[in-house]
Formats: C-alpha cells, sequence, structure tokens
C-alpha cells in the first residue's frame, strides 16, 4: 500500500433474476485502484461466491465491506453461512483471497481443472510459468536488463499466495450445485469458466464491457492464446436468453453478441496493424513499441505478451514467416524477426 488516497469502492449492487435469484456484485480494488468485481449469489438458504479479490490488504478489507454491506439489502449472511466458492479462472486477482477466506469460511471451492493445479500447487505453477515466460521475453528480443525488469514486475506480489487442496474439480457442460452451467472458456486462461444462470451470464474476464481481455501466447501458458479466445466467444455466441451480463471487472454488458462482435473487430484491426508493420522484418519487441507506444510499467509486459498471442496466431495460418533463419540457425539465442507471408 502506498500513502496516496484511493478511490472508495462503489457500494454492492444487487441483481434480480426472473425466478427470485439475487446476484450482488462487490467491487474491490485488487491492485492500486484496478477494481476486480466478486459476486454473491443467494437462492434461498443457498449463498455462493464468485471469485475472491486478490488477497492483498485492500483487497480483503473491500472484500469484508461489501460483504458487510449486503445488510443493506436486508441480507443477514455471514462467511460461515457460504455454501460455496467458485473461482472462475487462476489469475491472482480472481482467485488471490482464498488464503484469506480459508480463515473465515469451510465453504468448499470449485475451480475448473485446468486451473486447480495454480490453487493446489501454486509454487509449481509460478516456478513453471516464470520460466516459461523468461524464455518467451528472451524470443522477443528483449535484453538481458529488460528480461530481468519484466521478471520483477511480473512476479511482484505473486508469493504470497499459498494455495491448498480443492474441493470440486469444475467441467465444461457441469451444473454446479444445481445452480450454475459450466462453460469452459479458455484463451485468457487455461481453465477460465463462465457461469450461467438462468437469463445471466457471469462471463469472469471472457467478455468485459470496455476492455479486450489480455491473451498470451501458447507458448507460456498452453490453453493461452487468440486461438482458444475465439473459439470461447463462439461458445458464449451459441448462447440464448442472456439479457446481461456481469463481468470480472468493469460494469454490466446489456448486448452480450455486440460485445463480443466488437472485441473480434479490435483483435483483427490488430493483426491487420502487425501484418502492415511486418512488410519489414520485426521482433515481438519492436512490434509491441509500435503497436502500444505510450504504454507503461507492468502495461508494457502485458502489450508484449499480447502481440506474442497476435503473432503465433498469425504465424501459425502462415501469414507471417520468420526472416532470419538462417541468423537463427547459426545463434540459438537470435529473436526471430517476423515478416508478412
Amino acid at each position: 500500500m502506498t500513502g496516496r488516497m484511493l478511490s472508495p469502492p462503489t457500494p454492492p449492487t444487487r441483481h434480480t433474476l426472473h425466478d427470485g435469484t439475487l446476484i450482488y456484485s462487490l467491487p474491490v480494488r485488487v491492485f492500486g485502484d484496478f477494481t476486480a468485481n466478486v459476486y454473491v449469489l443467494r437462492r434461498g438458504d443457498y449463498a455462493a461466491l464468485i471469485d475472491t479479490g486478490s488477497g492483498t490488504v485492500q483487497s480483503n478489507a473491500d472484500l469484508d465491506a461489501g460483504f458487510a454491506a449486503l445488510s443493506d439489502y436486508g441480507e443477514s449472511l455471514s462467511w460461515a453461512d457460504l455454501s460455496r466458492i467458485v473461482v472462475t479462472h487462476g489469475h491472482i486477482d480472481h482467485h488471490g483471497g482464498l488464503d484469506y477466506l480459508r480463515t473465515l469460511t469451510a465453504a468448499p471451492v470449485a475451480v475448473h481443472e485446468l486451473d486447480r493445479p495454480i490453487l493446489s500447487a501454486y509454487r509449481e505453477r509460478l516456478v513453471l510459468t516464470s520460466r516459461a515466460l523468461q524464455a518467451f521475453l528472451v524470443e522477443a528480443g528483449v535484453d538481458a536488463a529488460g528480461v530481468d525488469a519484466f521478471m520483477a514486475m511480473y512476479t511482484g506480489g505473486k508469493h504470497r499466495f499459498k494455495g491448498g487442496p480443492i474441493e470440486t474439480t469444475l467441467h465444461h457442460g457441469d451444473v454446479l450445485d444445481g445452480v450454475f452451467r459450466v462453460i469452459h472458456t479458455p484463451g485468457h486462461c487455461p481453465g477460465q469458466v463462465c457461469l450461467r444462470v438462468g437469463e445471466v451470464l457471469l462471463s469472469a474476464d471472457q467478455v468485459l464491457a470496455h476492455t479486450t481481455p489480455h491473451l498470451s501466447a501458447e507458448r507460456i501458458t498452453p490453453g493461452n492464446g487468440l486461438s482458444h479466445y475465439l473459439h470461447s466467444l463462439d461458445l458464449l455466441d451459441a448462447e440464448e436468453g442472456v439479457e446481461l451480463t456481469l463481468a470480472g471487472h468493469e460494469e454490466p454488458i446489456v448486448d452480450l453478441r455486440a460485445r463480443t462482435a466488437s472485441v473480434r473487430d479490435s483483435h483483427e484491426r490488430k493483426m491487420k496493424r502487425i501484418l502492415d508493420l511486418c512488410s519489414a522484418p520485426h521482433n515481438l519487441q519492436a512490434i509491441s513499441a509500435e503497436l502500444y507506444p505510450r504504454v507503461k510499467n507492468y502495461d508494457t509486459l502485458l502489450a508484449l505478451e499480447k502481440v506474442g498471442a497476435l503473432v503465433e496466431y498469425l504465424s501459425a495460418r502462415g501469414q507471417v514467416r520468420v526472416a532470419n533463419l538462417s541468423q537463427m540457425e547459426a545463434n540459438p539465442t537470435a529473436a526471430p524477426l517476423y515478416q508478412t507471408a
């Protein structure tokens, strides 16, 4: 925590479904002013928490305050009353508060099978992903000092999470507790799930109201990447009767298909820009600097990972080729230079 004042989160909001199920949105500040949405679902005596915040002091405090503020809606709910915790995906702004919640409730935790090891064997996954990211950065053309800086950014704050046993493993098509229909939507995260409850879709980070969700190359994490992500959008476009989409960040979405179309268009525009840039050979870092010239700090790493995902997609489809194969054969550490095919 820094000494500057952070904007307080907005109070919880309530959504009443056609069958009387209640879903409360609890905004929590997960890193500085960056906010994630935690949800509480109430159906009779059943109460579920969807996502947990990041586990920072501020995030836990906002989670406690939001949960207590449910009393403003007449809810007399304690942490001990929770029937279930669902983690939509294994990114720390959504699962990092789980260690803290384990001190407050014995509610069983559910997560998709591909993200279960992130919660149950967290240290192992952090080490393996860090190694893969480091190799990607070298291949992207980042120099040694830049690699060290990016790795410090990536691992910063992640070591506080410990994790532990998980009670329930989710799969595509499951109906959890007779309440949530599970839609497996990899791309942003290998085990990300969206949850369908009546006319409401809880979309995690698959579809956000304003931001195009972050992607990274599958060479960093299998199950990530644009190909998986676009297939997951297809799954959501096939959902009928979605009247409201509640996402992991930002505001509710009232027209899901219009938003997914906008997200697709954003990716198409970025890939066209990459193809134009690569009329002359570029490494990934050079492409990222051209595509995202104003990003700073951690967003620079996110931009580079996103470019890696887009170029990986184009390369797999033969739309770009490596222009410096001889150099790469002579020097195993040479970064590939991509050129439009």
